[in-house]
Formats: C-alpha cells, sequence, structure tokens
C-alpha cells in the first residue's frame, strides 16, 4: 500500500501604499487562497513570501523584501508621476500589474481593476463574474425607469462628463445625486447606494476621469449590472474582447458631431442598444486568461 502525503504551503502575504489596511479581505488575498495555498497576512517588515503594493504612499518599499514584489495599479499611472517610470517599476517588482496590455519581457500583465470589484476569483463553474452582471443586467433592465438618465460622480476635472451632459440633457433631465453637478437629494457611498439608485434610470453617463493605455474602470460595468444604457468614454472602446460594443453609446469627445449623433441615435434607438447579448462570444476565455496568468506568474515566485 502506498502512502502519499502532501506538504500544504502557507504562504505569508503583506500589502503596502494601498486602497485597504484590511489585508484579509483584499481581493488578491482571495484570489491567491482559492487558486494556489492557504494564506497568512503578516506585516510588511517580515519578509513575506508575497508583497503587495500600490502608488499611494512614498517608494520605500524598494527597501522591503520578499519573495515576489507585485506593483499593482488601480489608477491611471500618468496622474501619479512619481511611479509612472517603467525603469523603476522593472527593476524594482517581479510583477507589474494594471491596465497596461502584457508584455511578459517588461514583467506587465494586464489586470484591470475592475476584476477586483467582483469576489470571484475563476470562471470554472457558472457562478462567475460574467453571469453575475449579467443576471443582474436582465433583472435590472426590466424595472420600471422613473429616470431619464443619471450619473454619479464626485468631479469633472477634464470636463468630459458636462460635456455628455449638456447634450444629453438636450433630450431629457440628468439627475445628479452626488458631489459633481449635484441637483438632487444625495445618496450613499457604497457601490449597493450607486447601483440602487442608477437601475432607476435608463442611461448612465459613466466616461473615465482620464485617458490611458487600456484605462477601462469598473464605470461601465456597474452601468450594466444597474440595467442601463452606458454613455461612456475613454481612450477607445472598452475591453473589446469583452463586452458587446453594441450594447453601449461611445462618446468621441474630439469630435461634436460624433457626440451629437451618437447620442440622438442612442436617445432615438434605445431598443437596439437593449437587445442582444451583453458579452462578447470569448468574454469567458479572456476572463480565464486574466485569472491564469495571474496565477501562474505569482506561483513562478513562490511555489
Amino acid at each position: 500500500i502506498k502512502t502519499f502525503f502532501y506538504t500544504i504551503i502557507m504562504l505569508t502575504i503583506s500589502y503596502v501604499n494601498f486602497w485597504s489596511n484590511n489585508a484579509n479581505n483584499i481581493w488578491f488575498t482571495k484570489f491567491i487562497e482559492h487558486n494556489i495555498s492557504p494564506v497568512k497576512c503578516v506585516e510588511n517588515y517580515e519578509n513575506p513570501d508575497i508583497l503587495f503594493c500600490s502608488c499611494f504612499g512614498n517608494k520605500n518599499v524598494i527597501n522591503l523584501k520578499a519573495k515576489c514584489k507585485i506593483f499593482f495599479y488601480g489608477e491611471n499611472l500618468n496622474n501619479f508621476p512619481n511611479y509612472n517610470n517603467e525603469k523603476y517599476l522593472y527593476s524594482t517588482y517581479d510583477l507589474i500589474l494594471g491596465f497596461n496590455y502584457t508584455n511578459l519581457n517588461k514583467k506587465i500583465l494586464r489586470f484591470p481593476l475592475w476584476l477586483a470589484f467582483y469576489n470571484f476569483y475563476d470562471i470554472k463553474t457558472d457562478n462567475n463574474i460574467l453571469n453575475f452582471i449579467e443576471t443582474q443586467y436582465k433583472n435590472n433592465v426590466l424595472k420600471k425607469k422613473k429616470i431619464f438618465a443619471s450619473i454619479v460622480a464626485r468631479h469633472d476635472r477634464g470636463g468630459q462628463r458636462i460635456k455628455i451632459i449638456k447634450e444629453l440633457e438636450k433630450y431629457g433631465n440628468v439627475a445628479s445625486p452626488a458631489l459633481f453637478y449635484n441637483n438632487t437629494n444625495k445618496i450613499g457611498t457604497s457601490k449597493i447606494d450607486k447601483i440602487n439608485y442608477i437601475s432607476n434610470s435608463c442611461y448612465n453617463i459613466c466616461p473615465e476621469n482620464s485617458k490611458g493605455e487600456g484605462y477601462f474602470t469598473e464605470k461601465i460595468f456597474q452601468a450594466f449590472e444597474s440595467g442601463t444604457i452606458p454613455i461612456y468614454w475613454a481612450i477607445g472602446h472598452p475591453e473589446p474582447n469583452i463586452i458587446n460594443k453594441n450594447k453601449y453609446c461611445f462618446c468621441d469627445l474630439g469630435s461634436n458631431e460624433s457626440i451629437s449623433k451618437n447620442i440622438r441615435d442612442v436617445v432615438e434607438n434605445c431598443e437596439k442598444y437593449i437587445e442582444g447579448d451583453l458579452f462578447a462570444p470569448d468574454a469567458s476565455k479572456e476572463i480565464q486568461l486574466f485569472y491564469l496568468t495571474l496565477k501562474k506568474s505569482i506561483e513562478s515566485y513562490v511555489i
């Protein structure tokens, strides 16, 4: 009789300059627990197996030690000049995760922030990120719409939001319950507050706040969750291998004629934006590639 013994590896993990101080609840902690091994969260000076860093603080992480140093930027690095330095990132970190497209020779893995907004860590079962968003979409798109259009934003530093608002207001009122353009009762600051509010609107203005390579955030996905038609702007069409481009109105802010034409079309022909599949045929393969590449890349340093 052969007896096999399996050693369970416990990986230590730490975070520095991150959004949250609660390491146990951060998406990457749960992803590693789900896909690689059990995890113990430790202080960043304890030489963890994996050290996650972001752009919200100084660059002293160069003095911290870990088997695998990972830089994750959920922001547009054009707005964080101290970290927008490819030479520094390459020389300091083992993996660079963010919006830029994958280039393993430069240690760059595309892993956009919106993936970490959803508590899913693989796509092997029906309980996955795409099915969740699509189910929410189908439920909320049937909801009786009390509001013509909505926007939930804190600011408009680039001026793109007000430009879209002024064009859309030619056809109906745009309700804003947040800091920017506030014209109605304010709502809470949680994701649920936002989803519940904008699900009452036919259209949701949800452009990005700036341009950057591959910079597509959670904004359009939350608009879909809410069962609205997104009015969107970014460096280009968002996640073209994942999102069906017929499900949103893209605004080219460089052309007033294009903005006017596209918004008129989405208002006059809203049914065609509601019909059809939300996601592209190979969307699940694209998501799986994100997960699998991240898993294998981390494993190559710590397993």
